[in-house]
């Protein structure tokens, strides 16, 4: 429910779907069979009240795919409740049976797989800012963005050149600095088990080496990525789904 509150909002007569995604990418014919073959399959199991929840909520589910076009991970899980205003589409990173219930959400199999894929924090870090990230059952959602002191580089010589690179290195440290606590903090709620880490070489070193050492024994991996990047949420995605600890 942390990262989905809109499903809090869901009653006890909402509609539950799994899907699984054609590796090809979007293909709406796909759907069309396998959602045409999960209506047949359940109607005649489905009392009449369950059965109005489903076809109510069954053409909702259709046109979100057909918005959303859902491509690059095997499943997906889509909860719907229109007199709630629950619609959600949720990725998944392993391939699922398709399936279809009324009631409660049925949210198991996604407790299963979280025990299975931990959600992780994502730092992406430079010496004046820091973009953090959550991933989540292989999608990648952003959290913050942190602007830190600006570091000021002069093209004096001498001792004035000496003076402003000590200067600029105590700026970058006092950031770095921050952008640890703020990841101290994420981590310490609990919700996050790993830390995956990117950004430029030196940045990304000493944000590590300041790291606590309960944070550096979290660390899963490190990945490529910029700041300036501007599919930098679609770089980390893919990144992360090959990643080995993912």
């Amino acid at each position: 429910m942390a990262f989905a509150p809109s499903l809090r909002r869901a009653s006890s007569r909402a509609l539950s779907v799994y899907l699984p995604v054609p590796a090809e990418g979007f293909n709406a014919r796909h759907y069309d069979v396998v959602i045409g073959h999960l209506v047949r399959r359940y109607r005649d199991r489905l009392g009449v009240e369950d059965r109005e929840v489903m076809e109510r909520e069954i053409p909702r589910v259709r046109v979100e795919l057909e918005l959303v076009r859902p491509a690059g991970s095997p499943a997906l899980a889509v909860f719907a409740d229109k007199p709630a205003g629950l619609l959600e589409l949720i990725r998944l990173p392993v391939e699922t049976d398709a399936r279809l219930e009324v009631g409660p959400l049925l949210l198991a199999p996604i407790e299963r797989l979280l025990e299975r894929f931990p959600p992780a924090l994502m730092a992406v870090v430079d010496k004046e800012e820091a973009r953090i990230f959550a991933a989540i059952l292989g999608e990648v959602v952003p959290l913050d963005h942190l602007i830190g002191n600006d570091i000021k580089h002069h093209g004096a010589g001498g001792a004035s050149a000496s003076s402003n690179q000590r200067k600029a290195a105590n700026r970058a440290k006092a950031n770095l600095t921050a952008f640890v606590s703020t990841i101290e903090r994420e981590m310490r709620a609990g919700s996050y088990h790993r830390l995956y880490l990117a950004g430029p070489d030196e940045a990304r070193a000493e944000f590590e080496r300041l790291l606590p050492p309960g944070l550096k024994r979290m660390i899963a991996g490190h990945l490529s990525a910029s700041l300036d990047s501007a599919q930098l949420q679609h770089q980390l995605r893919n990144q992360l789904q090959r990643a080995p600890n993912a």
